[in-house]
């Protein structure tokens, strides 16, 4: 162990200073090492808090928070203190909680092509009229659709009964699951009752 006192690092600069390292006990060394461990982690961990500040909140099952916060958080495809952090900043910074990440791809891949289309159109010049009309024809459809998307999913997003309703309606069978789901309930429900 002595051999090894020459490394430079905190650890063997703590176990010089004490001078169990010239004394050569090994449980002595054992027990200094297991010190500044414990000094060096209490220090790191008072460091971290300083730069990032942690706060505790509780939510409660009686009035619905949980299964609010758990259900909201899996829409936005978040983990709950991932999903907790990104709206109180968006509350803060006044922005919107984008509840379909996928969908948002949507919209910005139909932007995307707009803008390809307009740089073509600008960039060629077509031997007829109707090649052109047709394009702007194209880029126009994109654009109401890109209209009616950001108002239905930004401005006024889907209750939980249309979504359930839409998809009953592209899945009949999904009718028949989601009863025996809620039969099942009910008698558990019931059962936690009797």
């Amino acid at each position: 162990m002595r051999n090894n006192a020459k490394k430079k690092g905190g650890m063997w600069e703590y176990l010089d200073s004490l001078g169990v390292l010239e004394r050569g006990i090994d449980e002595e060394i054992k027990l200094a090492k297991k010190a500044y461990r414990k000094k060096y982690f209490t220090l790191h961990k008072r460091k971290q808090r300083a730069r990032r500040k942690e706060y505790t909140i509780g939510f409660t099952n009686e009035n619905g928070e949980l299964l609010k916060l758990a259900y909201t958080a899996g829409q936005h495809q978040m983990k709950v203190t991932e999903f907790i952090k990104s709206a109180v900043m968006a509350y803060i910074d006044k922005t919107y909680v984008v509840p379909d990440r996928y969908r948002i791809a949507e919209i910005e891949l139909a932007l995307s092509q707009c803008l390809n289309e307009i740089q073509s159109m600008v960039k060629q010049k077509e031997r007829f009229s109707f090649q052109r009309e047709f394009k702007y024809e194209r880029i126009e459809n994109r654009i109401k659709k890109l209209e009616t998307d950001i108002f239905s999913i930004l401005r006024s997003p889907q209750t939980l009964e249309d979504l359930i309703i839409k998809e009953i309606k592209e899945k009949p069978e999904l009718k028949v699951q989601l009863i025996n789901l809620l039969t099942q309930l009910n008698h558990d429900h019931q059962n936690q009752i009797s």
